[in-house]
């Protein structure tokens, strides 16, 4: 097959239909995945990838497209399984298969293979190589050495490259920029606008496979996730004056709460944290903290010294903590429980939590909206008709312990500004305000009059939240 006729079948019908079975699957069959590839192709796929010598022997003459062939093989002391050695690459030749799809990662192959010994080898043979890559570095790589196509099919898949919920259209884009090859998406695409921007960004084509060909997977995904009835789960949470530790039920009941002033001290901090995982016994924690932490790797990345000391840099991980951890900043953690009660599941619900400093949240979806390193809507530093932030006049590191008649009048205009904001941006169902100072009597009849929710959690709403994050963690999309 020319390279040509490939992309005017990718021009003609961009989507590719990846049909492959999870190990184990009772789809794990020639019949069945027949069957499989007959129904994308009937809705107008005109390429698909295929898994496996059995597999593309039997389905290959019964289907109209070309087939993109790959086999999946583990070799000892190697991570490449993605047709990794010759022989693979031979006994895909031998079946007839118009592109084989090889490992593009720079990463070390059984048997001295390398990419450009495979590549070559392929094209001995005149048929095309689309090579899997992680990295935009592979990407380039593998383009130098010949591959035909480039696939971003095993981006946050290695140790190169960190997983992201959805596609990695970062790396889409800058691997599009980088090569001159044809680049085909490739990776965790299940929705359409996904595959839109996949082409909008410069893809030739987006391949699909779990979202249309796996019920396993599918399964997976859709499956509710429970512990056990025994199950307990740690949350903590982290505020500018106090570092709690609370104890929860699967059912999301609080067992127990400790807590301690919060020490300013990295080394202190995860100490006290471990020690009661330790002592409770707990299989993952919850953690919502001041500064904002990427959810990815627990690590806090920015925050306010005069609120969190010594708190850049910090990670929240298993290796630092002993179990599991879902990290998130505490205005996210704070929204993420309020978005799992019964009365706002399902709605677009924002969280504004004052308490020491002020922080915000927004879950749609049953998804929280944060940047890709857990950014929260900066709420807090938006400036105030007074010309200072609205976190000066509403935290309450800002305010006296009694608050003056001015304080509280500066502090209710710095409310409604905030509302105002969060409503105009946000478009809301509901707002929910939580927190020390956002529960403060004083401040009641303006939380009433902008007819914001109260949360039910008094003032427990950050450890309800972190508790949220341990035991619904699908709050990231």
């Amino acid at each position: 097959m020319k390279l040509t006729s490939l992309l005017y079948r990718f021009s003609r019908a961009p989507l590719v239909a990846s049909v492959q079975a999870s190990p184990q699957s009772p789809l794990d069959h020639p019949d069945a995945l027949l069957r499989l590839a007959r129904a994308s192709i009937s809705e107008g796929v005109e390429v698909i990838r295929l898994e496996g010598v059995k597999n593309i022997r039997a389905i290959r003459p019964e289907v109209p497209v070309p087939i993109i062939g790959l086999l999946k093989r583990s070799y000892p002391n190697c991570d490449v399984y993605i047709t990794p050695a010759a022989q693979d690459v031979d006994s895909l030749l031998e079946i007839g298969c118009d592109v084989i799809a090889i490992d593009g990662t720079q990463r070390a192959r059984p048997k001295g293979a390398t990419v450009q010994k495979l590549v070559d080898r392929i094209h001995r043979r005149d048929t095309l190589v689309m090579a899997d890559c992680d990295t935009v570095e592979s990407a380039v790589a593998a383009a130098a050495a010949g591959a035909d196509v480039i696939g971003t099919t095993l981006a946050g898949y290695t140790s190169e490259s960190l997983v992201t919920a959805g596609p990695d259209l970062d790396v889409l884009r800058a691997i599009c920029k980088a090569v001159d090859k044809p680049v085909v998406a490739e990776g965790r695409y299940s929705r359409r606008w996904e595959v839109e921007a996949a082409l909008r960004i410069g893809a030739k084509a987006v391949t699909v496979g779990g979202a249309l060909n796996d019920p396993v997977k599918q399964t997976r995904a859709l499956m509710p996730r429970r512990g056990g009835a025994d199950e307990k789960v740690g949350a903590v949470d982290i505020g500018g004056t106090w570092l709690r530790f609370g104890v929860f039920s699967n059912d999301w009941k609080v067992i127990q709460v400790e807590r301690t002033p919060n020490p300013h001290n990295r080394t202190v901090l995860l100490d006290w944290i471990k020690a009661k995982a330790v002592e409770h016994g707990v299989s993952e924690i919850g953690l919502g903290t001041g500064g904002v932490t990427d959810p990815r790797t627990g690590e806090v990345w920015t925050a306010k010294e005069y609120l969190m000391p010594d708190h850049v840099g910090i990670k929240f991980t298993q290796d630092t903590l002993g179990v599991p951890v879902h990290a998130h900043g505490d205005g996210h953690a704070s929204a993420w429980g309020h978005a799992n009660l019964p009365e706002f599941a399902g709605k677009r619900v924002a969280t504004l939590a004052i308490g020491t400093g002020v922080g915000c949240g927004f879950v749609q979806s049953g998804k929280l909206w944060a940047g890709r390193r857990g950014e929260y809507p900066r709420v807090n530093d938006l400036p105030s008709s007074a010309g200072v932030s609205y976190e000066e006049l509403l935290g309450g590191i800002h305010l006296t312990a009694q608050p003056s008649e001015d304080q509280k009048k500066n502090a209710t205009a710095a409310l409604v500004g905030a509302v105002t904001a969060i409503r105009n941006l946000y478009f809301p169902d509901e707002v929910v305000i939580c927190g020390s100072v956002g529960l403060s009597p004083w401040l009641a009849d303006d939380v009433k009059s902008l007819g914001l929710a109260i949360t039910p959690f008094d003032h427990d709403a950050g450890l309800y939240g972190a508790a949220a994050l341990a035991l619904f963690p699908d709050y990231m999309d």
